[in-house]
């Protein structure tokens, strides 16, 4: 075992002993590099050689790793020994855990135990939402630190024994005197199949946890773990408001619903328990019940109803759309030109997200590129050809007031004779835009101011016609 002084890991230096059990030494150290204060537990030998408390110690660090949550310990680094024995580097918490607090101040007030029961609730909220059932609630893992401000908050330990909802063959169940739990607090179906238990053997558990801070007491108690079993198994608990008459039959009710045996009775999620403990507390945490109820939904979203192939790409959308945002004509995938706002609900929100995930499946990316190129070179060949027609349109038309404009006047008699030898040679006559001369101006004006006189048509407008 390390001695207080040592550094382990090259940068933590054990500076006390802060806490010792039957498998483990908890040492307040100092990050030699962050200066910062920390919590490093190390297995003792003894526990070291068995796989059990090492597959405990490895999950502990991985549980707490995955649940983002303020009030869940953070575990901040992992590692071995020299010896080889494993310790985990974890936030440190300045205060006490329920239990002490409990044996300190007897029963506690019914505001106190509705906030510390919502905090709770919200780390459990979180740990569910990514798929890990706790299965050791207790006083004892429920720790009140004191935040720098000097408020207090809940922060849950050990998820030692934390189980994935979705069973892994490598899970263990353990029987005889090694029970997976702790029994005061153990769901009747967590004592008959550790393995087959869900969320709500966790609200059983917070429930007797809240029975007790009230009370005093658990509601199951007996001389030996067999009468324990006994009483969760068979015993109804008498109803809170009857020991602690201070206690609304309201309040009691919820907690007497968290004791319900059949599972089906009980809350359905931690976010539904918060909303009707909530008008308990202080409203210090009114916030909570949002928190459980969004984390839970967005879990159900992703995880249950969304197909494992249609979660990958979805996750991958955010920065696909961040790659298109950056280009440099500043446009986005074709289809994400109508992606919705970000404060789209969730479902639409996946639902945009899953198609913008398309775009980058190599058979859609080049179907689009193929379209836009079609896209392109029509609205090219349609520009050419309309500028094709207005020129050959337009350029007789231009030639013919040109030459009108230019031409003598005529003798009416000379116009049949000249414009049939036109004709008749195959010599048409050469249309060129020719500058006036002042004879021809004079003329012109001549024959239409003559009287009696009508005005003559130019020669190659009857050669045309």
């Amino acid at each position: 075992m390390p001695k207080v002084g040592d550094v382990i890991a090259g940068k933590y230096r054990l500076d006390k002993v802060a806490g010792e059990g039957g498998m483990g030494v908890v040492y307040a150290a100092t990050h030699l590099v962050l200066k910062q204060t920390v919590a490093v537990k190390v297995l003792l030998p003894s526990a070291a050689t068995s796989e059990a408390v090492v597959e405990r110690f490895a999950r502990e660090a991985q549980a707490a790793a995955r649940i983002q949550s303020e009030h869940v310990a953070r575990v901040m680094d992992a590692g071995s020994l020299a010896s080889g024995a494993p310790f985990l580097v974890m936030e440190f918490l300045d205060g006490c855990d329920l239990e002490e607090l409990l044996q300190l101040q007897g029963k506690l007030p019914l505001a106190d135990v509705a906030d510390y029961l919502l905090q709770a609730l919200e780390a459990l909220a979180h740990a569910h939402a990514v798929g890990i059932v706790h299965r050791d609630l207790k006083p004892a893992n429920l720790f009140l630190a004191c935040r720098p401000d000097g408020s207090n908050a809940i922060k849950m330990l050990d998820f030692g024994i934390s189980k994935a909802m979705t069973s892994r063959p490598e899970d263990k169940v353990l029987t005889g005197q090694a029970v997976l739990g702790s029994p005061v607090y153990m769901s009747p179906e967590q004592l008959r199949n550790a393995k087959e238990i869900d969320s709500r053997a966790d609200l059983w558990s917070l429930g007797v946890v809240t029975y007790e801070l009230l009370s005093g007491a658990p509601p199951f108690d007996g001389d030996g773990v067999g009468e324990i079993f006994a009483a969760i198994l068979e015993k109804d608990p008498t109803p809170l408001h009857e020991l602690v008459p201070s206690v609304p039959k309201e309040f009691s009710d919820i907690v007497a619903k968290c004791l319900e045996r059949k599972v089906e009775d009980r809350w359905p999620s931690a976010a539904e328990l918060a909303s009707a403990v909530a008008k308990f507390g202080t409203g210090a945490h009114a916030d909570v019940v949002s928190s459980c109820a969004q984390v839970l939904t967005r879990s159900k979203m992703l995880h249950q109803h969304t197909p494992a192939e249609v979660r990958r790409v979805a996750d991958a959308i955010a920065a696909a759309a961040e790659r298109a945002r950056s280009t440099s004509l500043g446009t986005e995938p074709l289809l994400l030109a109508n992606r919705k706002p970000e404060s789209a609900t969730v479902k639409d929100g996946l639902r945009t997200r899953a198609l913008g995930a398309a775009w980058r499946m190599p058979s859609v990316r080049w179907m689009g590129i193929a379209a836009a190129l079609m896209v392109v070179i029509g609205a090219f060949a349609i520009f050419f050809a309309v500028r094709v027609t207005r020129d050959t349109t337009a350029a007789p038309q231009t030639t013919m007031v040109s030459a009108a404009e230019g031409a003598t006047p005529q003798d009416p008699s000379s116009d049949e004779g000249e414009g049939a030898s036109g004709q008749g040679d195959g010599n048409a006559p050469m249309l060129m835009d020719l500058p006036e001369t002042p004879g021809q101006k004079g003329t012109a004006q001549r024959s239409r101011g003559g009287k009696g006189q009508r005005p003559q048509r130019p020669k190659f407008l009857n050669t045309r016609e």
